[in-house]
């Protein structure tokens, strides 16, 4: 089945301590990679305590001496925060100090109110989607030619030089998500890894439409790393597990075109209850396809239970 990888992400309500101790306990026990998220502000139904909320970018950049063998990520880098060759420079940078860890997950951007609050323009869907795609033109230019030359709608360079070229050849891994219909496009023409945020049955079909997307540009879609974004709680609690299911029934009580029953979706995108109940749903998600699992632990960050998932979990996929 490949290798399987088995990463953390998540970055609301952490302070610098919190970062220190989620990532040198995944750099200890063997985890792929962390991958926080890239936002001004803490967003409304985000998950933490408190409305802390550092710059991932220079988090990742920091964690470099703190690290040894931890990919250091972002899920994902708002592309209309930055020019994409500020992005492409950090990246780069965070590849070098590292010794060749970075990873560069990119989006459109998504939530207006965090543009308002800060007197920045938001550009209405289209464009950011336009613009999404432009800016992995003008990174993989940045990246791998010397000088670097493109000219877009939205972004151009000319002649640029930049050096030195990341460590990584061609390039740091680049990760793409979503499941729109352009998004899936630009997935397929740029990404490395394509990543989503679903239940069992929508990532089944969000995979068959990346094929599509892959097939009609003639790219070989298993070549692509293809990875999920999934809350786990591992506990021996029965209660526990009970209650987390019906309290995310109650905020998905509207059937879907894949779920008529609300639990039945919650189940499906939860890894759930005791490790062998973890280790059962993690085989359904790798017989669709899925090879890089990107949990999103509870706050407070948890070291037993990541102990125990490394531990009772992870030599399953091994």
């Amino acid at each position: 089945m490949g290798k399987i990888l088995f990463s953390v992400g998540g970055s609301s309500g952490l302070g610098w301590q919190d970062f220190l101790e989620i990532c040198q306990t995944c750099d200890e026990l063997g985890f792929h990679g962390f991958y926080p998220s890239d936002h001004l502000m803490q967003i409304h139904g985000a998950r933490g305590a408190t409305p802390a909320r550092l710059d991932g970018l220079t988090v990742m950049a920091a964690m470099a001496g703190h690290t040894k063998n931890l990919r250091l990520g972002m899920l994902v880098i708002n592309n209309n925060f930055r020019h994409p060759v500020m992005t492409a420079k950090i990246v780069n940078t965070i590849d070098h100090v590292s010794g060749g860890r970075a990873e560069m997950g990119i989006g459109s951007g998504n939530v207006k109110h965090e543009f308002d609050v800060h007197g920045m323009h938001f550009p209405p869907f289209s464009e950011r989607v336009e613009r999404l795609d432009e800016a992995l033109s003008v990174i993989k230019a940045i990246w791998h030619d010397e000088p670097a030359t493109f000219s877009g709608k939205y972004y151009s360079i000319n002649e640029a030089p930049q050096m030195p070229k990341p460590v990584q050849k061609p390039n740091p891994p680049i990760i793409v998500g979503g499941r729109g219909d352009r998004t899936l496009v630009i997935a397929a023409k740029h990404a490395d890894d394509y990543n989503q945020i679903a239940p069992l049955k929508e990532a089944i079909h969000n995979l068959n439409r990346m094929q599509n997307a892959c097939d009609a540009i003639g790219r070989d879609f298993s070549l692509m790393r293809r990875s999920v974004q999934i809350q786990i709680n591992l506990t021996d609690d029965k209660s526990l597990v009970r209650e987390t299911i019906a309290k995310g029934a109650t905020l998905a009580t509207q059937t879907t075109d894949f779920y008529e029953n609300p639990e039945d979706q919650v189940k499906d995108s939860m890894l759930l209850g005791e490790p062998s109940e973890i280790i059962q749903k993690l085989n359904s998600w790798v017989e669709i396809g899925i090879n890089h699992f990107i949990l999103m632990t509870p706050r407070p960050f948890n070291r037993n239970m990541m102990e125990r998932f490394a531990k009772e979990v992870i030599p399953h996929f091994e």
